[in-house]
């Protein structure tokens, strides 16, 4: 294995394993405990070269994963001939903040791993993959702003459709959302119409596979409007009926936010995808985000998000399954 120059910051060393042989080769018989170690370390892992088809996709997450995450906003881009669990990265060109998956609900709970292949790259460094490793955003909050965080959590607010909260909760009529939050009471709703509105109060702060408190959720992906001045006139993904609190109830304020946005932007990492590209993420500690493609251009992406198997669960810290 190699270090991946690309991604080398002294807070999220990556790695990497490189074909630079027959362009047809499959992906390679990696060792699994080795795989989780260096996800473990570093939170992040890329096969480069290889040749990655839907089934092998498919094969290599199963070798990681026994149960995978449906994405409430993808019903329309599942992939034909897939098993139902993979789905195609949206293809609409804009800037989404960093994030880690599923983070803004209790139930299911987020997956612990995000796997990405890249099937068509942009053609130039654009459209990049933005990865933020949560431990170093930790360690950049002011102590003042961590401690509300750990002790309180988010509370996320959102409308959801009758098709999107059917996905997310796992359910197909109100009677069973009523069963399942019964378990569930840190989540609530209202009927609005045939929306729902929906409160969360979940964790902002996770502990990673390899045991590193890290600033793993989904705020900065479920903000109500982008006022930064660094990203004004950028595409940048918001959504007006979204909000987010602190845990007490309080409404984060644009200050925070924007002081959260400094942090993400001061650690990016941009992964420049290459066609191909197979990268895992651990998503209790690495968020992930993208930035607009220049020039018009197109980029074609696989997405699966799983749950780490029980077999596993030795070589790693802390793996939840709730």
């Amino acid at each position: 294995m190699n270090r991946l120059k690309s991604f080398e910051s002294p807070e999220s060393p990556a790695w990497l394993v490189q074909n630079t042989g027959e362009a047809k080769q499959p992906l390679p018989g990696l060792d699994l405990g080795e795989m989780i170690h260096h996800l473990r370390q570093s939170g992040m892992f890329l096969l480069r070269g290889f040749d990655v088809s839907l089934a092998r996709f498919e094969e290599f997450t199963t070798r990681f994963c026994d149960r995978f995450h449906d994405v409430g906003t993808r019903q329309a881009t599942e992939t034909s001939n897939s098993d139902g669990y993979t789905s195609e990265v949206p293809r609409s060109n804009f800037s989404l903040f960093a994030h880690s998956e599923g983070a803004y609900r209790p139930w299911p709970p987020p997956p612990d791993l995000c796997f990405f292949n890249c099937v068509k790259s942009p053609g130039d460094a654009s459209g990049q993959t933005m990865l933020v490793d949560g431990a170093g955003f930790l360690g950049r909050l002011p102590r003042d702003l961590r401690e509300r965080f750990d002790q309180q959590g988010v509370i996320y607010q959102a409308k959801w459709d009758q098709a999107r909260w059917h996905t997310e909760f796992g359910v197909t009529n109100l009677e069973e959302l009523d069963a399942l939050l019964l378990e569930h009471p840190q989540c609530e709703y209202q009927l609005e119409g045939e929306l729902i509105e929906v409160r969360c109060h979940v964790p902002a702060i996770q502990v990673s596979m390899g045991g590193v408190p890290a600033f793993a959720n989904g705020l900065l992906a479920h903000l109500p409007h982008v006022s930064h001045p660094r990203w004004q006139g950028a595409n940048a993904y918001s959504k007006g009926t979204n909000r987010v609190f602190f845990g007490d109830g309080e409404e984060i304020p644009e200050n925070v936010i924007h002081r959260l946005i400094d942090i993400q932007d001061d650690i990016a990492l941009n992964h420049a995808w290459m066609d191909k590209d197979l990268l895992i993420l651990d998503n209790t500690r690495v968020m992930h985000g993208r930035r607009e493609i220049d020039g018009g251009g197109e980029r074609i992406i696989r997405s699966r998000f799983g749950r780490i198997r029980c077999d596993l669960a030795q070589h790693a810290v802390e793996v939840r399954f709730e």
